[in-house]
């Protein structure tokens, strides 16, 4: 039976790059229609797809000019990609914490890390629910969103992932749209979308940056004397199989993404009355978009694995914690700060991200049932 995350074009799309000439020599260009399709969902002017939303964050941070002596400020309290971004970048990651009630980086907590090495921030819209980008930019420095976890969130009218100098999404496996690995930078600035399309295509000088037209003439590059690389970059590039799924999980993706805040918004409804479990609260008119229900449990009252145990005996899907802090993880314990950020600590042992990519009203009726049962067990101890 085929996954409900199926449920477009992906097998038409996939049969016309076949018979159209795998790999893409000959149209349709599925990673052009991709590129051209993002940005027009996203209202920016440029969006460049790449092979992983980790890479994303790298050749950003590079369209920046960001290198080795340089600082760039990240929350704590996300997937270790976004610090993994920094070093690939030569840079050092310096942590800012987060707020205890929406979990995500704030300009205050920001403010404070700036230092005279400091050359970007690089936010994080945590389990669907906008960094305060706005509010961050105040500070006079690029911002690169890391907007992995966070497709159509909102802060008032402006989308998520389009408010910084640059924005970064994810196609993994987990996200609100996939192709198993992918990912998308977007801006509105033409000379950092031709920064961002030659580093992630080798360097090459005839790449344009606009979306589209990524890929190089045969006739602009067959004279032995032509220059090709104008610049350090990596492969990065999305392939035209990933492109041409993605393309028809973009064109669903408003669908997926009121599936998923359907499905947290029935989540946070059912802790409302329980004292032990306080929901990501999101501030006055940003919307949550609900890669995850994160909440923080009161661990002195339910243990975590008290709770996760609970849960699994009653038939539940089980749920995740958070990462270890980034500056906790073994490879990066060089990186911790002198002052370690209170918050992100507090919340990383407490956090519970409950699914949200439940597929029919049963599926999520049922967990809802098993969350409701365990919840009326433990009472308001």
């Amino acid at each position: 039976m085929r996954s409900w995350r199926i449920a477009g074009n992906e097998e038409k799309y996939l049969m016309e790059l076949l018979d159209g000439g795998f790999p893409g020599k000959s149209e349709p260009n599925f990673t052009g229609r991709l590129e051209a399709r993002f940005a027009e969902t996203f209202g920016t002017k440029f969006a460049v797809s790449f092979t992983n939303g980790t890479a994303t964050l790298h050749a950003a941070l590079t369209a920046l000019g960001v290198g080795p002596g340089d600082e760039v400020i990240v929350p704590p309290l996300t997937m270790s990609s976004t610090s993994l971004a920094v070093l690939h970048a030569g840079a050092t990651p310096v942590y800012a914490d987060v707020d205890r009630e929406s979990f995500v980086m704030t300009a205050e907590t920001a403010k404070k890390k700036i230092t005279p090495k400091t050359k970007a921030i690089m936010p994080v819209s945590l389990y669907g629910l906008p960094a305060p980008v706005p509010e961050l930019k105040k500070l006079g420095l690029p911002v690169v969103e890391d907007s992995a976890q966070c497709f159509l969130g909102r802060i008032g009218s402006g989308i998520a992932g389009t408010l910084g100098d640059l924005g970064s999404f994810s196609f993994q496996n987990s996200k609100h749209m996939t192709c198993g690995e992918g990912g998308m930078v977007v801006t509105n600035d033409p000379d950092l979308a031709a920064a961002v399309r030659r580093f992630s295509s080798l360097g090459y000088g005839q790449i344009s940056p606009e979306p589209g037209k990524s890929k190089i003439d045969k006739n602009d590059i067959a004279a032995p004397e032509t220059i090709r690389h104008t610049h350090y970059g990596f492969n990065f590039r999305l392939s035209e199989i990933c492109a041409a799924f993605a393309l028809a999980q973009l064109e669903n993706l408003e669908n997926f993404v009121a599936l998923r805040r359907k499905c947290g918004e029935a989540f946070f409804d059912a802790a409302s009355s329980c004292a032990w479990l306080a929901p990501q609260k999101a501030p006055a008119g940003v919307e949550n978009s609900f890669w995850a229900a994160a909440m923080c449990l009161d661990t002195d009252r339910v243990p975590w694995h008290e709770f996760h145990k609970a849960m699994l005996a009653e038939g539940s899907d089980g749920f995740y914690g958070a990462w270890r802090l980034a500056y906790r993880e073994p490879a990066m314990a060089h990186l911790a700060p002198a002052e370690p950020c209170p918050n992100a600590e507090y919340l990383q042992p407490r956090m519970v991200q409950m699914k949200t990519h439940y597929g029919s009203q049963e599926e999520l009726d049922r967990e809802l049932a098993v969350f409701r049962s365990v919840i009326r067990k433990f009472g308001n101890r």
